[in-house]
């Protein structure tokens, strides 16, 4: 245990699992937050996880995911793969000791394999957090408050656009709107995709994604994302996302690249400035020590798995929409393989 003046707090042991360009923020960031201790990491290639070591000084590495669990005093366990492998990672860590989890976006593939996380986390009593830190974002904050005082009046669209296809950046746009609007459920969506060139690229899936999904009380969210999206001018720091509200009496915009741009009812026009990777750093440390607050107290998780869950329905629910040509509605009922149709259906 750590004694502070104020209060105890415990020391959290933590492992790696995945050494994908991520874990390395991830690594910065628990050692940021003074209660955690790196100890282990693992990864499929040992020679990748004993580089990865060297470089952030970490004690022991392992050749399997199962091996450490079983061999370490875990707390926490950060997963760092491509989406498609992270399934597996998941739930060896529910059979595990392991009191929080901490896995990168999207939450899975398909939307089984999502619910099989959740369940398994509800059941374990794990504290399972998708690293959607965008909600962490001070001016994430702001934009929110500023739409739900209704400062700008009543919303009338959400728009939200990425350069990177639906499960990369894509699931960040849509959980982001999520959250501006008090993650209200959604109701439907309605979208289509094509491309098949990077279909098994790091990120999944087709190669442009375009559609509506409508929140419960008709408020649409228009999305495009992928190769062809309109992008929003760009600063070149790798990442390129925006999103929008356009409400009764003004509109606010949120730039990755950028900041905010507000267009006050009064007819003033305000920017706030800020970045990526600037932003992003002070939101990460924000997101890790909600998940500790979350393990030790059952505070709410701002992040928590439950609510990656309904932004993963929305990203299944557009590529099951371009797949039957209908509208499909929330909670999904899908067949089961959903990536698999849309790879079959154009040819990847």
């Amino acid at each position: 245990m750590l004694q502070t003046k104020d209060k105890v707090l415990t020391n959290y042991r933590v492992g790696l699992i995945g050494c994908g360009g991520r874990q390395n923020t991830h690594v910065s960031t628990f050692r940021q937050v003074g209660n955690c201790e790196i100890v282990a990491v693992t990864d499929w290639n040992q020679n990748v996880a004993d580089e990865f070591a060297e470089k952030h000084d970490i004690p022991v590495t392992y050749a399997s995911a199962d091996e450490m669990l079983q061999k370490m005093d875990l707390d926490i366990v950060t997963i760092v793969t491509r989406p498609k492998w992270m399934y597996g990672p998941v739930m060896e860590v529910m059979n595990s000791d392991v009191k929080g989890v901490l896995m990168e976006k999207p939450f899975g593939v398909n939307i089984e394999d999502s619910k099989a996380m959740l369940e398994a986390a509800e059941k374990s009593g794990k504290t399972l957090v998708v690293n959607h830190q965008y909600r962490f974002f001070e001016l994430t904050e702001r934009m929110r408050q500023i739409l739900l005082l209704g400062q700008l009046g009543e919303v009338e669209y959400f728009r939200a656009v990425s350069a990177i296809k639906l499960h990369g950046q894509g699931t960040h746009m849509i959980d982001f709107v999520r959250y501006l609007y008090d993650d209200r459920p959604f109701g439907w969506a309605l979208g289509n995709f094509t491309g098949k060139e990077t279909f098994d690229a790091k990120q999944i899936g087709p190669d442009f994604d375009v559609g509506v999904v409508t929140f419960d009380d008709g408020i649409p969210l228009y999305v495009e994302s992928g190769q062809g999206s309109m992008q929003a001018p760009y600063l070149g720091n790798g990442l390129n996302l925006y999103a929008d509200a356009v409400c009764t009496k003004g509109r606010i915009w949120f730039g990755l690249s950028h900041g905010l741009r507000i267009w006050w009812p009064d007819g003033n026009y305000e920017e706030v400035h800020g970045s990526w990777p600037e932003i992003s750093n002070p939101a990460q440390i924000r997101l890790v020590e909600n998940m500790i607050d979350t393990m030790e107290n059952g505070t709410e998780n701002r992040c928590h798995a439950s609510k990656a869950y309904a932004t993963q329905e929305a990203l299944c629910g557009l590529l099951e929409s371009g797949l039957t040509h209908q509208r499909v509605s929330f909670p999904l009922d899908i067949a089961p393989d959903l990536m698999e149709r849309v790879r079959v259906a154009i040819g990847a």
